[in-house]
């Protein structure tokens, strides 16, 4: 069982594949923004739309604690869950960039990463199998699931680096508490006001309703 991500780009096969599914169904077709079969807790156990939102304590890629109250209060928050072995997590960044880009000094984001979706060699935490989508076979994506918090945090550090992301990383502890406390989803993401409630729950992270709903938040 592989322990780490291998940095390599998509095959000439993958671009092909990838193509031909944007003109056979656009990105909304390859992305659900619902809870599917895999996802039917969603939405008992995350937390609801103006509830108070889950507190953690997680550690950054560098070793700091981060809490709740920390990043609350001076502005929005939007807090990303996800792993790179989540093919939604990973494609969406394209819409990510450009939106923390749009609001990098007025809405704090945060990444947490959590354990993986879809590791080789071991149970997917959304079936009782082995689960690997086509998209990360012909992409050569492989991980198994970690099984320590260093082990975690460095395919956390991969990911942000395969992703070119700009986004500040924490990592879910071992636990999965966090993960647990929002809903248990792959690739899910939360709008949280200054005042620390949900304004916007997501199963799967979809930007543009992000965006809508930050520009409401920051209006008022």
């Amino acid at each position: 069982m592989s322990q780490s991500l291998p940095a390599r780009s998509a095959s000439p096969v993958f671009v092909l594949a990838w193509f031909a599914a944007l003109c056979a169904g656009g990105c909304a077709g390859l992305f659900p923004v619902e809870a599917g079969d895999s996802l039917p807790h969603f939405a008992e156990q995350a937390p609801a739309e103006g509830a108070a939102a889950p507190d953690f304590h997680l550690q950054d890629l560098q070793g700091r604690t981060v809490s709740l109250a920390d990043v609350t209060g001076e502005h929005p928050l939007v807090v990303q869950l996800g792993s790179y072995t989540c093919p939604v997590f990973r494609y969406r960044r394209f819409d990510m960039h450009p939106l923390r880009e749009k609001y990098q000094d007025r809405v704090t984001f945060l990444v947490v990463y959590t354990q993986e979706a879809h590791p080789v060699g071991a149970v997917s935490p959304y079936r009782d199998e082995e689960w690997v989508p086509w998209m990360n076979r012909v992409a050569g994506i492989r991980s198994g699931q970690p099984g320590t918090f260093e082990q975690r945090a460095d395919q956390a550090r991969f990911a942000r680096q395969a992703m070119q992301s700009n986004a500040r990383f924490l990592v879910d502890g071992m636990d999965n508490a966090i993960w647990q406390a929002y809903g248990r989803a792959p690739s899910a993401a939360f709008v949280i006001d200054q005042q620390g409630r949900v304004v916007l729950r997501q199963p799967w992270v979809e930007p543009r309703e992000l965006s809508e709903v930050l520009e409401r938040l920051l209006a008022d």
